[in-house]
Order: structure tokens, then sequence, then C-alpha cells
């Protein structure tokens, strides 16, 4: 796994680029929780690649080639990974609609070919990425082409940028406290944010509240009472029972795929 952190411009758009290379495949199956993020990937083989909604482990779906996984509000399953090269991106809450050219509230809980969407360029890419001599190069090829398919500025609603900036992020204030902020209507607030984000506010903080015991959780360095109440949880027993709503399990049974993965849930055999 290669993590890469781009530069101005997309720097403001892009948390990273990632690529990543199984030598073998995979036998488990994965909970993907949300962090209310949108996230692009490619496969760079030819074998197809597996998911379900949540809560289903028998019908599963499958895609190749390029999809987007847009912002979700709960988890969705994956089926054991084939072999093979991987590229995906993974954007900052709210900034990759004008970067994939579709609003983001059409691509709440959804799954979609990235071709349905880019047409031909996407399947341009996707070969120029397979044939990429090394990885960095790779990566360098999606980058240049993500500054290119810039449809706009990346300016969010300002009330959006408000609503977003990491002070908001970390505090404790009710959606309520601040929509008022905003200066806006409850529903134009929420109307704003959604077509910005792709989630409601109340979704929004929900999941990123979630996000962050995710996080303290997967350094086992807390006791959950202690996350609960660090994270802006009421006690243990109201993070459990968002915890197994969000992420399909509880918080003892969680198990994340490796450091730095804690989005991504094992699904160990019984």
């Amino acid at each position: 796994m290669i993590v890469h952190r781009p530069a101005a411009p997309l720097n403001a758009a892009v948390d990273c680029i990632w690529w990543s290379s199984r030598s073998d495949d995979s036998r488990v199956r994965e909970h993907m929780l949300p962090s209310g993020q949108a996230h692009l990937i490619f496969s760079l083989h030819h074998s197809p690649i597996t998911w379900a909604p949540p809560g289903c482990h028998t019908e599963f779906r499958t895609w190749t080639r390029g999809i987007v996984h847009g912002p979700q509000s709960a988890y969705y399953v994956t089926g054991p990974k084939p072999k093979g090269r991987v590229i995906g991106v993974s954007f900052h809450a709210g900034t990759a609609g004008p970067i994939l050219g579709v609003p983001l509230d059409e691509l709440q809980d959804r799954h979609i070919c990235i071709e349905d969407i880019w047409g031909s360029r996407a399947t341009e890419l996707r070969e120029r990425l397979a044939t990429a001599p090394t990885a960095q190069a790779a990566i360098d090829i999606l980058e240049c082409d993500l500054i290119a398919g810039m449809q706009r500025p990346l300016l969010l609603h300002p009330a959006v940028a408000h609503a977003l900036r990491p002070a908001m992020l970390g505090s404790v204030l009710r959606v309520a406290e601040i929509q008022k902020q905003s200066g806006y209507s409850p529903r134009h607030f929420i109307e704003l944010f959604r077509s910005n984000v792709g989630l409601a506010p109340k979704q929004f903080y929900r999941i990123r509240r979630f996000s962050t015991a995710l996080t303290r959780i997967a350094r086992g360095r807390m006791s959950l009472a202690d996350v609960a109440i660090s994270s802006g949880y009421a006690d243990q027993a109201h993070l459990s029972r968002e915890f197994r709503e969000l992420a399909g399990v509880s918080p003892s049974a969680y198990s994340p795929a490796a450091e730095g993965s804690e989005h991504h849930h094992v699904v160990r055999p019984r």
C-alpha cells in the first residue's frame, strides 16, 4: 500500500490518492464503515470485486474497472478481494462534486460505475493507469487527470464551509446551533449542506462522531466508557447502539483491518 498526499490545488479536494497491490486472493469479508467522504476506485485487474448492502452477506453485487462509492450513511459489505492492483481517491467531505461532475446528494448510499459518469474519459484513464510502469507513475497520472478535470473552483458555499471547519467538527455544538450561525433557515441550510456534502447535517455529524470514536477504539488506549464520553456520546450504551447501527457489529467485536485502516472491519470466520 502506498498513500500519496497531493499538493495544491488538488489537496483542497483530495485527502489522499492510494495504490495497493495484493499478491494473493483474500479470504475474508469486510464491513466498509462510513466516514462522510466519497471515494473513487479503479481496479487495474480483470477480476470482479463484490459488495453487498448493510446486513447482507449473501446477495453480493459485482463491479469491475472503476467505481464511485458515494457518501454512505452506514456500512456496506465487501466480499473477499481478488489479487491484483487497485488505485483510489479519498475526497475530503464536501469536495468530490466539482471533481466528479455530479452533485453529491445524487450519490448518497450509492455505488456507481465511473464510466456512467465520465464515459470514455474513464475508460481511457483506466487503461493508462493499468499500463503505468510503476505505482508512482500511476499516482502521477491520476493526480494530473483529476486536476485537469476540475470543472470549477473548489469553492464550498460559505455556510457549508463554516460547518465543515475543524473547529466545528470537533465541537459539541448541536446542528441547530451551527445552522443558526449560518444565518439560513433550517430547511435552506439542510438543502445547502446536503447538496455539497451528500448527507444531511445530522447524518454527517453523527458519522463524524462515530469516526472519532472508531479511531480511539482502534488505538486501544481507552476504555469504551472513556471513548464514549470523549467522543460526544451520552454514555457507553449510546456509543454501543450507534456503533452497531453504523458498523454492523458491537464495539467489542470490531476488528480493524490494519493500522490506519480503522474504517475497514474484518469479518472473522466463525
